[in-house]
């Protein structure tokens, strides 16, 4: 054996085993026995196979740091095959899940799920992440789920039996074939199989019992599972219809017909199959494009070979083929993409699809077990929502709002993946993303209305600015523009302030700049031969030039209201911010002062305060021993901070932040550097003062080989702007 065939062997015994071990063949028995043990787990319906895979990854905090931060499932860590994970969204996927619970608990999917935002909220990642994850639980052994074929052996010897006669009815007269699994045709080698009828609509094999004795049995079962009497449980209302196809009904009465009944002789013949949820393939998972056509269909067979093989009891049966979306979405989840693009007559027929779980087809009613999800921009909802059809419609639906993200450190990570793949070809400088993406923020926000806050905040509420709010959801410091009882009045109110305008028509990121758009800025900057190296200045020069036609993007149509939707003004607010930043860097870059004094220093002097408050005494480790509190130290650094009150009104003011903290972070430890993270900057902001008086070095902003020197303490910010568009 040559080597190649060696690891064909090799994957094929270790494949056959995987087969053996998911249990992807099975006779009727075996299938009874396994739901017999797990009955819950195999008559779910597909509103609670979904929720269940939600279920199944968990949840975790969306925010580690903060306690109270909106829970995420670990559903949407997954991503899809082509894209990495959902970044924000929490309030979505919440109430994506609520309404599975809902489906769950009616036992059907009443309602259609509609997605509706601006393009590029990642309505479809959404829904393709959902499906995705249906796939990985379908390969595990909690989410395995079954349907069913149709089998009969090639072994046409006896002839068609009489009614009454017992006895095969030619199919094969070896009734112990040592092929079969007791006496089933299910594991009937393919050589010796004539037909296979598949059922394209994927039905639970459940329902081949009859409904008295499936109903009987699942009760028993679930009692048994659950630990209680069978007059307790609640059977699935889905478990209480036909449940068959009207193919596989006529199927079935034809094969009892001929079998005088026997149940046994007609379940030989069900192979019961384990698929595995694919929407690459449409297993399970399929979406309708935004086309004129219905998206269920029939065909008759006529020269099919699975039908010319069929024993004649079967003969008067016409068989149809079901095709289209819905079919294929059977079982599982189909997503209407951009449902609003179609004239509402293409999809009228959704008003009673959804309503009933079930599609009227030229040879009968089918029934569908399927979670439905459109989506839609806000355009084509506003423009749906002023025809007369909304009102039919309206009941059928439940909304949902898919914003932009707005906080920066979650659209950073948007460009994740594109920042890797332009670090292969030119360098990128610190900040550049960042700005970009704190930009794109501050495009979507809309300006808070006072009147929604109680009297005595109103006014702090009016002074909040673009650049501020960007830094209150991400939750940095608003130092300088807000003092510390501003800062934490903020805080305090930082929830309501993002949720301000949500279920509002016009809620805040409904409008912006997209992450489309952002991507393609960056990747134009990255392209300006101008620059040698990724900088903010070349992502502002990229945004200038954006916002010198205001034809092109929605949002730049806006006409200002206060600060807020001045683009241009974002734009050199951003570029002034990194000037400073760039400033401070550069110094602190010289090694200066040694990485943590400013902190020492900080920790000193509330360590003295509260010793000096207290009454108490400091330990000394210079003479190891405990020594009163420093005048020298706390006089000097509230010289440097220049504060406006008494020296020990400042200092009381010091200890109640402090008691103050742990009241609100009662599980955090005492941490002086957020606590005092305002003395921190000051004390920065006096030392680089000092050190720019003194200082006149040769700077070049990407670390290009270019030298040009400028005093950084006496430069006007034009000669700033000059010198780092390089």
């Amino acid at each position: 054996m040559n080597e190649g065939s060696k690891l064909i062997a090799e994957l094929s015994d270790s494949y056959q085993e995987h087969f053996r071990q998911q249990k992807v063949i099975l006779s009727f028995g075996h299938f009874l026995e396994i739901v017999k043990n797990s009955p819950s787990r195999y008559i779910r319906n597909a509103a609670s196979y979904t929720a269940d895979a939600f279920k199944h990854f968990g949840t975790r905090p969306s925010d580690p740091e903060d306690p109270q931060s909106p829970i995420r499932f670990k559903v949407f860590d997954l991503g899809t095959e082509k894209n990495g994970p959902i970044i924000g969204g929490e309030f979505v996927q919440q109430e994506l899940r609520n309404i599975l619970s809902s489906f769950e608990r009616t036992g059907f999917s009443s309602k259609l799920i509609l997605l509706h935002g601006p393009n590029g909220s990642a309505k479809t990642s959404t829904v393709e992440t959902i499906a995705r994850a249906m796939q990985v639980y379908s390969t595990c052994d909690e989410g395995a789920v079954y349907k069913f074929n149709w089998i009969f052996p090639a072994d046409k010897s006896a002839g068609p039996i009489r009614r009454g006669e017992p006895g095969p009815i030619g199919f094969a007269k070896e009734l112990d074939d040592p092929n079969r699994a007791g006496g089933s045709y299910a594991l009937l080698d393919e050589a010796k199989v004539a037909s296979k009828i598949a059922s394209e609509f994927k039905e639970n094999p459940i329902f081949l019992i009859p409904e008295q004795q499936r109903l009987e049995w699942l009760k028993k079962w679930i009692a048994e599972e659950k630990d209680c009497h069978p007059e307790e449980v609640n059977i699935p209302p889905h478990m209480m219809l036909p449940g068959l196809s009207k193919r596989n009904q006529e199927i079935f009465e034809n094969l009892l017909n001929a079998y005088s009944g026997n149940l046994v002789e007609v379940f030989r013949h069900v192979q019961v199959e384990r698929f595995f949820y694919s929407r690459q393939y449409h297993v399970g998972i399929s979406t309708v494009e935004p086309q004129m056509s219905i998206d269920a269909r029939e065909k008759q067979l006529t020269l099919d070979k699975n039908i010319s093989n069929l024993p004649s009891v079967l003969n008067t049966i016409n068989f149809y083929l079901s095709e289209g979306e819905l079919i294929e979405a059977n079982r599982g989840l189909l997503e209407f993409s951009d449902l609003l693009k179609r004239p509402a007559e293409a999809f009228k027929y959704l008003l009673s699809t959804i309503e009933k779980s079930a599609i009227n087809l030229p040879s009968g009613t089918a029934n569908l077990d399927i979670v439905f999800i459109g989506t839609t921009n806000e355009k084509h909802l506003d423009a749906f929502k002023t025809t007369p059809d909304f009102g039919s419609f309206k009941g059928r639906f439940e909304l949902i709002t898919v914003p932009y993200l707005l906080r920066p450190s979650e659209e950073v990570k948007i460009y994740k993946s594109d920042i890797e793949a332009l670090k292969k070809t030119i360098k990128i400088a610190p900040h550049s993303l960042r700005f970009l993406c704190t930009w794109a923020v501050m495009t979507r926000f809309k300006q808070p209305e006072p009147e929604f806050y109680e009297r005595v905040h109103r006014a702090l509420i009016s002074k909040l600015d673009p650049r501020s709010k960007a830094k209150l959801y991400d939750k940095e410091n608003l130092h300088p523009l807000f003092n510390n009882g501003e800062q934490k009045t903020f805080n305090h109110l930082r929830t309501k302030i993002m949720s301000e305008s949500r279920g509002m028509v016009v809620y805040e990121g409904r409008f912006g700049a997209s992450p489309r758009e952002v991507r393609a800025i960056l990747h134009k900057a990255a392209q300006n031969t101008k620059y040698k190296t990724l900088t903010p200045m070349a992502i502002f020069n990229e945004l200038r030039e954006l916002a010198k036609d205001r034809t092109v993007y929605e949002f730049l149509q806006f006409e200002p209201r206060g600060k807020y939707h001045n683009i241009p003004e974002f734009i050199n607010t951003l570029e002034s911010e990194f000037i400073a930043l760039f400033q401070n860097e550069c110094v602190a870059a010289m090694d200066l002062v040694e990485t943590g004094e400013y902190e020492n220093l900080v920790k000193r002097y509330i360590e003295n305060v509260v010793a000096e408050i207290k009454k108490e005494k400091i330990w000394d480790t210079a003479t190891n021993s405990h020594v009163p509190p420093s005048k020298a130290i706390m006089e000097e650094v509230e010289k440097i901070i220049d504060i406006k009150i008494a020296p020990a009104k400042h200092r009381e003011n010091l200890l109640s932040r402090i008691a103050s903290y742990k009241i609100d972070n009662p599980d955090l430890p005492t941490d002086v550097m957020i606590i005092f993270d305002d003395i921190m900057q000051k004390l920065k902001d006096h030392f680089f003062k000092e050190k720019r008086q003194s200082l006149t070095p040769s700077i070049d902003p990407c670390f290009l080989s270019r030298k040009k020197t400028m005093p950084l303490a006496s430069a006007k910010y034009n000669k700033h702007k000059k010198h780092l568009t390089t």
